[in-house]
Order: C-alpha cells, then structure tokens, then sequence
C-alpha cells in the first residue's frame, strides 16, 4: 500500500515538473509599444525582452500600429528580440486633443476586443491602463473560456480624468466608468500599483477590493542601456550647441498631467543669466503652452527638442545638470511616471515639483538625491539654480546618490524578478499543495 503511495506521489510531481517545465505564455495588450515613443510600451517592451531571453517565458504583444514615431507603417506582424508583435490598424487621429484621443483608443479596444475573444487562452493576459477600460477586454476573455488576467494600473481611472477636466466627478459618465472600472479589478486574478500611494488610492475607492491580489512593483530604467556618461564625453552638447551651459533640463511627455508653470516663471526670472539654459526634450499636451509662454514672455534661455532615439537615452539625459520631474496637485496618488527612474539612472540630481507627500518626494528626500519644491515657489527653485549654476561641485554629491538609489531598487532585474514572482506564485502554490496531499495520502496509509 505504501509503494503504491509512493508510486501516486512520484506521478503527482512528475506531472507538476512537466508543468512547470512548460514555457509559461503571457499575453501584453497595450496601445502603445516599441518602437513607439511611448514611455509605458518601452518598458513593456524591455519587460517582454528581458522575460523572453532571459527566463524562457513566451511573450506575445497585441498593440496598434506607432503613432509617434514618424515612420512608414511598421509590419502588422513581427518578431523582435524574440518577442512577437501583432501590430493593428486603428484610427490615427491627432493624439494631443481630447477628441483624437478619444477616437483612437475606442478603435484599438473594440479591435483587440475582436482579436481576443476568437484566440487562444494564455497562462496570463498582461493588461495596462493604456487606454483607461482595456482590462474589460480581461473580464470578457475571463467569462468566455476562463482566461486569467493581471490589471497592470499605470494611471487610476476615472478619477486622473475628472481630475483633468474632462468628466465631472458628479455626473453620469464618472459612474459609469468607476462601475466598469470596478468591474475590472475585483474579477482581475491579480493586481499591480506602481506606489504605496497608488495602492492607498486604490483600496480607499474599492473597500472591499482582495488586497491578498494586489502587489506594488514600481516602474525602472534598464541598467544595461543607462550607462553614466560625463559631460566632457557627452557629444549631444555640442550637436546641440549646449556645451559649458549650465543645463535645467525636463525630458519626456509634456503631458497634462505635469506642472510647468513654476518651472517657466523661473525661467523668466533666469532669462538674463547667459549661461543658464532650460531644456525641454519631448511632446505632449501640453507642448503648445510652454511654446507659448515662452513666445509672449521673450524667453531667450529656453531650448525644445523632439524626443530622442530610445538608445541615445543616456545622452539626452546626460546633458544636464539638474533634471526637473513635476505633478500637477492632486495628482500624486494616481500616477508615478516612469521618467523619475531613468533620471536617478543617469546620476543627475532630481528637482521634483509638486506635492511633498507623495512617493516621488519621499524617494528623494530619504536618499538624498535632490530637492523637493512646492508648487508655484518659483523664486525658491530659481534661486536654486542660480545657487548651484556657481556652485557645480555640489551636484556631484546629489548625482552619485540618485545612481546609488537606482541600482538598489529601481533597475530592471529588479522588477524582473517581481514580475516573475507574479506570475509563477500560483504554480508555486501548486507544488506545494502537491506534496503536502502525498504526504498526508502516506501518513495515512502507514497509520
């Protein structure tokens, strides 16, 4: 009987080895991926790649054709580094007003929507908030054929909306939206935040949301492309005519969400320090309002760039002095962006506008790897810079800091390895049950 016994358990983890040795398959849909200049589809991209070639996990991306990026029309199938991509055909509205926006993710859901319900059933569908009501297309996947689904919260909807302007918290479409999104996270099998704060945000407006299912795993930059490059071997400054000016330098979305009117009204008060220069690098809503303040105020030290290639990362970044991170109030618990993490990488010191009790400034004031200012205090920030524009040596100190906190908490393997523990808790589980239930079925037997 005993043999017996043995035999049941050897085919039990035999059977559960067999499993486990399968390469899990995980599903990403997001509107915007590499080689688009979207800040959440390159680290899903470097996610993809990194879980592909590295840990034997197939990875498979549905998105939209790039809308970013200006380049002829990328092919609708693809494998790259391993990773392979469906790329769809929606609407291509312009992306910076609200009614394109609108227009062009309501094409990409309904599209995916389509695709997803006649496919295969993957171990995980990974689903970001990118459009806001994508992870639906988890809870349809999951009621048609059982398909499980992580909701991957970069932005918390649809309160960033009304906080935008665009609904009002009062009215009809609000409740809809929060009933949807409701939906969305109490069938999804498992969650992801990006911040305590976020976490906080989340289970305040859901109260009875399974906290067991939901897991903080912050955004990074890769520490294979953020290499430090000093600024006597930086190219990009003389490309850019920038060599031996002191630069404050914002790069990424110019997006709604950010706040640049202390940033600018600093600007004003620098316009005749010659060696000063601010430097904006990148596109977003709110690009033709820095343009314009910039036009009516006769500013003569201000500098826009497109983005940069994504390999050329470290350059642009490298170019500063000080890097400036801003949110607009409200804000800092409904969204961490991704750029505060390839600004530690870069060995720059932080100069973070907004809300001091947030993760952000919590991050920087523990690790001394910057400066918090509160929003519009800016003859505080603009003496700042003033200060350290004579006073270069001292950046040093704050620059070595951010690098030192990047490579502690904020590098890709990092959140690699948080991922993986996401995705494989389950079949952990399932080992572990297994050999419990054969040693039960033994001590029973013998007794």
């Amino acid at each position: 009987m005993i043999l017996n016994h043995y035999k049941s358990e050897a085919k039990l983890v035999k059977g559960f080895l067999q499993v486990k040795s399968r390469n899990k398959t995980v599903k990403i849909l997001c509107q915007g991926f590499y080689p688009d200049i979207v800040a959440a589809g390159e680290l899903l991209f470097e996610l993809a790649e990194r879980l592909v070639n590295s840990h034997d996990v197939n990875v498979s991306v549905l998105t939209a054709q790039p809308s970013f990026v200006k380049k002829d029309k990328l092919p609708s199938k693809e494998i790259l580094n391993g990773v392979s991509i469906k790329r769809l055909n929606i609407f291509n509205f312009n992306k910076n007003t609200l009614g394109g926006k609108i227009l062009n993710s309501w094409s990409f859901f309904f599209k995916v929507l389509f695709t997803v319900i006649f496919a295969s059933r993957y171990d995980w569908l990974l689903i970001p908030t990118s459009p806001p009501l994508l992870p639906l297309i988890g809870v349809v996947a999951k009621f048609l054929y059982g398909q499980k689904y992580i909701y991957l919260m970069h932005d918390i909807y649809p309160e960033t909306a009304s906080k935008l302007g665009y609904i009002s918290e009062d009215g009809i479409l609000y409740k809809i939206w929060k009933f949807l999104n409701k939906i969305s996270l109490k069938n999804a099998d498992k969650i992801i935040v990006l911040s305590e704060d976020m976490r906080l945000k989340l289970t305040d407006s859901i109260e009875d949301i399974d906290l067991e299912k939901i897991s903080i795993i912050h955004n990074w930059s890769n520490e294979d492309l953020m290499k430090i490059i000093p600024k006597k071997e930086n190219y990009f400054l003389d490309k850019y005519g920038l060599r031996d000016k002191f630069i404050v330098e914002y790069s990424g979305n110019l997006g709604r969400i950010h706040e640049f009117n202390t940033l600018l009204k600093a600007a004003k008060e620098l316009n005749n320090h010659e060696n000063i220069v601010f430097l904006f690098i990148g596109d977003g809503g709110k690009k033709s309002e820095i343009e314009s303040f910039v036009k009516n105020h006769g500013l003569k030290n201000v500098r826009m760039l497109p983005y940069q290639e994504r390999s050329e990362l470290p350059l642009s970044l490298g170019m500063a002095d000080i890097q400036i991170l801003s949110l607009e109030k409200g804000y800092e618990k409904l969204a961490v962006p991704s750029k505060f993490y390839g600004i530690l990488a870069s060995g720059k010191p932080v100069m973070f506008i907004g809300d001091k009790n947030c993760h952000i400034a919590r991050v920087i004031e523990n690790n001394n790897c910057g400066f918090n200012i509160e929003t519009d205090n800016y003859k505080v920030l603009a003496n700042a810079i003033a200060y350290f524009e004579k006073s270069r040596d001292e950046l040093i100190v704050y620059g070595h800091s951010s690098r030192k906190t990047f490579e502690n908490n904020f590098t890709l393997n990092k959140a690699i390895n948080l991922y993986l523990d996401c995705i494989n808790k389950e079949r952990e589980f399932v080992y572990e049950k297994i050999l419990f239930d054969s040693k039960r079925l033994l001590i029973n037997s013998a007794g």
